[in-house]
């Protein structure tokens, strides 16, 4: 009962906000004095689903439970320090039900600086480098959609992707019609998420996942102003299973996953081409025999997840876009039938296919979105909210963002 009024509060307060915006002036960041300046934002998206529930509700109905609010601060005391930081509060069904948080938040330190290079240094909860968009979807106008390719950008795991105490060192190099950016980070991932757990151990246990040394590192080149954007990402994320007691059926286990992104964009001025692909291995080890799936206890499966995106701007405030999507999370069981003698008729839980096809309108501080999706597959969906996912399904979704 107490979790249950907790969420109707968090439901009124993300309304209220939303309805907040409408009367409240044109995007502009708020200036607080002695370089320091207050940006925010607020989403609110409405969806239809023929079958599954997503972001809270809509099987076979209306679910307007998915909304977004962040509120994010910097200053620069001087041309060699930056603070900045992002609280969030987030409602997406069971993963996120509006609880705030730290999204991110850093010391930046400039250490060098020339008219076509800089290099600095962040300190705290850095956002982790990953394809093109992950160190931006935390705010939905930077999206290339109403939602996020799911083959790169998983949503049922986006916090355990977007950030995580550590250190990064940053570059940024201009030569003739190229520029270089380029970021390091050692992290220790923020790995206690009931969804991963269900993606690496295929349930909620007793114990919990904790964060190990790691590192991510990203190089992205921009030719002609971005006509052209080519990126390389690589890492090697680590964790280990810590258990609950000698009662737990699972016994400390590891986890590494070696992963990485290749990316490409051609830009032009009526259209856009977008794709990515990834590998990850996780690979598996250390568990004891008391680890109840034995199919897993000490192996690696590869990880296999790529998309490509068109998108055409007929006017200058319109865009729209088609996506293909895939991810599997074994590419040598692509139709999940090894998984399905574990856990019969649930083999599609383990792969995602779809097909979106979207509008966006812009309007000032405003964005608007019409997006529909056919799938196959329920990799996206958060076991929390969907422990039998349906194979096919349809989606709908209606959103809006403004910001300041």
């Amino acid at each position: 009962m107490i979790r249950s009024a907790s969420c109707r509060l968090n439901r009124a307060l993300g309304l209220g906000a939303a309805l907040l915006a409408l009367y409240l002036p044109p995007a502009a960041a708020i200036d607080l004095g002695e370089n320091a300046q207050m940006h925010g934002f607020v989403s609110q998206g409405v969806v239809h689903t023929s079958d599954n529930r997503v972001g809270g509700g809509s099987d076979d109905g209306l679910a307007a439970d998915m909304r977004e609010l962040g509120l994010n601060l910097s200053w620069r005391p001087n041309s060699d320090w930056m603070l900045s930081a992002q609280a969030l509060a987030r409602w997406a069904g069971a993963a996120d039900e509006g609880e705030p948080r730290l999204d991110y938040g850093f010391v930046d330190r400039s250490l060098f600086s020339s008219d076509s290079s800089h290099v600095g240094l962040r300190l705290g909860k850095v956002k982790n480098p990953l394809g093109f968009y992950n160190t931006t979807r935390d705010v939905a106008h930077t999206r290339p959609g109403a939602t996020m390719p799911q083959s790169i950008y998983l949503d049922r795991v986006r916090n355990f992707y977007l950030a995580a105490p550590g250190a990064s060192l940053y570059g940024l190099h201009t030569l003739d019609r190229w520029e270089a950016n380029w970021s390091l980070n050692f992290v220790r991932p923020e790995a206690d998420d009931v969804d991963l757990e269900y993606l690496l151990l295929l349930n909620n246990w007793s114990g919990h996942i904790q964060g190990r040394p790691s590192w991510l590192g990203q190089l992205m080149l921009d030719r002609d102003g971005g006509r052209w954007r080519f990126g390389l990402t690589v890492g090697n994320i680590n964790m280990r299973y810590k258990p609950a007691g000698v009662l737990d059926p699972i016994q400390a286990g590891e986890h590494n996953l070696d992963t990485w992104v290749l990316s490409a964009q051609r830009n032009a001025e009526k259209w856009s081409l977008t794709a990515e692909y990834s590998q990850t291995d996780n690979k598996v080890g250390d568990y004891g025999f008391a680890f109840p799936v034995f199919a897993i206890r000490n192996s690696t499966n590869t990880v296999e997840s790529w998309y490509v995106q068109g998108l055409w701007r007929p006017a200058q405030d319109w865009s729209v876009y088609l996506r293909r999507d895939e991810i599997y999370l074994n590419n040598k069981d692509k139709d999940g039938i090894s998984y399905g003698l574990l856990f019969p008729g649930q083999g599609h839980a383990t792969y995602g296919k779809s097909w979106t096809l979207g509008a966006r309108r812009d309007l000032g501080a405003w964005s608007f979105w019409a997006e529909w999706a056919r799938v196959d597959g329920g990799l996206w969906l958060s076991p929390q909210e969907m422990p039998n996912p349906k194979k096919e399904w349809d989606m709908l979704m209606l959103q809006a963002a403004w910001r300041f």
